[in-house]
């Protein structure tokens, strides 16, 4: 897939900048318009996703198997088609602006992610966090999955969350109602330990929007929760453990707090 949107004066100005530059991801100013240049990755190693596929099958979780990622030309068209299907579809995703031989090229949607929202600004964490639930219910209803919801690939930007992050297409792999459980999932993961909510306070305000999505998806949620609910015993202090414990002890807390309440809580204002 090769096309531009970009006028002659922004190619000549992006031609110049990634002369000059040499990192994978460039934040540019192409005449007076904001956008990210993402160049290809290359290659993943099969053997990252021999172990993510081992460390799913001896948790009995099919659905964090790992979706393959190919890199380079291959995985830089997975994501220029997800891109457009998902804008298509009325998710807020990054609008494509040009898709060329080696790079890609996206208009820009703020640059401050979920995670550091959550880490930085702890007066606003509840908004912030309610924000990202209701993206991933939005995106759902549209009929479309994310595959890598985690807090450092959702951006919240002037009051609007938008993904980013496409490399893989979890529908290659998994079917919808799959794909979108593993949303669910990998946001908890990604933001549950970093709540100063206890887990029975965000299994509430999870089951507001969760059980607004299909009823195959939360039954999906609700069997992974029974089998990594153990999980919640694992240590809470950071040190020496290190944050993937922490993280996975967090969501294991509120699966475990999400699978014991009797009723759906009211729908979130």
């Amino acid at each position: 897939m090769h096309f531009t949107l970009l006028s002659p004066q922004q190619q000549t100005e992006l031609e110049r900048a990634l002369a000059q530059q040499h990192g994978r991801v460039l934040a540019l100013e192409l005449a007076g318009e904001a956008v990210i240049v993402k160049r290809q990755e290359g290659r993943n190693r099969p053997l990252a996703y021999s172990l993510l596929n081992l460390l799913a099958r001896s948790l009995r979780q099919p659905l964090l198997c790992a979706v393959p990622a190919p890199g380079g030309a291959a995985g830089q068209a997975i994501e220029a088609r997800r891109l457009q299907t998902l804008h298509a579809a009325g998710v807020l995703v990054p609008e494509l602006l040009a898709a060329q031989p080696g790079y890609l090229v996206m208009r820009n949607v703020g640059k401050t992610s979920i995670d550091h929202l959550l880490a930085h600004q702890p007066a606003d964490q509840r908004k912030v966090w309610l924000a990202g639930l209701n993206a991933i219910l939005a995106t759902h209803r549209c009929g479309q999955a994310l595959s890598q919801a985690f807090a450092r690939n959702i951006i919240f930007h002037a009051g609007q969350v938008h993904f980013i992050d496409f490399e893989d297409d979890p529908l290659s792999v998994l079917s919808l109602a799959e794909a979108q459980s593993r949303d669910w999932l990998f946001y908890l993961h990604s933001t549950s330990y970093l709540l100063r909510a206890g887990p029975a306070e965000q299994a509430q305000l999870l089951a507001r929007y969760l059980r607004q999505d299909d009823p195959t998806v939360q039954q999906l949620v609700t069997r992974s929760a029974n089998t990594l609910a153990w999980l919640r015993h694992l240590p809470k202090q950071r040190k020496p453990w290190g944050r993937d414990v922490i993280s996975l002890q967090g969501a294991a807390a509120t699966l475990h707090a999400y699978r014991c309440l009797d009723a759906p809580g009211p729908l979130a204002p």
